[in-house]
């Protein structure tokens, strides 16, 4: 990372990011031609499951590149430039992460990633049963976590703007 600085180091803080972001962006790439799909996802243990369809350009990337890029983002607030608006800054926190991905076949596997889901985005319903059908028939792809990077800023203590007053 280029600015240590701004490094978010505590793991239980990126951790806590990754189960909370509710929309995370996946970059494959074929050909030199880079792909980003945002989707719904849960974070486990240093892995990352999403539901997908069978087909689709993302597929067809990931059939031939297994290499992937995932990113999450939390953008906290604008905080305008004082005297100009290109001094203006993003308070944000965000989360990169390397890995490889795969489709899961192991039956077991597929229903907990799609529980973790069911937890994540629609937490009163009802669990799915080990080898239920609709795990059987739902296309899950899992990254396994290499290499993770966090970023905030601003860092340190908080700016706080205060309106300037004006004669009317």
């Amino acid at each position: 990372m280029r600015r240590k600085d701004k490094e978010i180091a505590d793991r239980l803080e990126v951790e806590e990011l990754l189960t909370n972001a509710l929309v995370g962006r996946l970059g494959t790439c074929l050909d030199n031609v880079p792909y980003i799909t945002p989707v719904n996802f849960a974070y486990d243990n240093d892995k990352i499951y999403f539901h997908s369809a069978h087909e689709g350009r993302k597929i067809e990337n990931i059939k031939y590149n297994q290499h992937v890029c995932f990113e999450i983002d939390e953008m906290i607030s604008i905080i305008p430039g004082r005297r100009m608006p290109c001094g203006s800054t993003t308070e944000y926190k965000s989360v990169i992460i390397f890995g490889m991905i795969r489709v899961v076949a192991d039956i077991d596997e597929k229903t907990f990633a799609l529980n973790k889901l069911i937890e994540k985005y629609a937490h009163d319903s009802p669990r799915l049963p080990q080898s239920s059908d609709a795990a059987k028939r739902t296309n899950v792809l899992v990254i396994e976590v290499k290499e993770i990077t966090a970023k905030q800023s601003p860092i340190g203590k908080k700016v706080v703007i205060t309106p300037t007053s004006t004669n009317i």
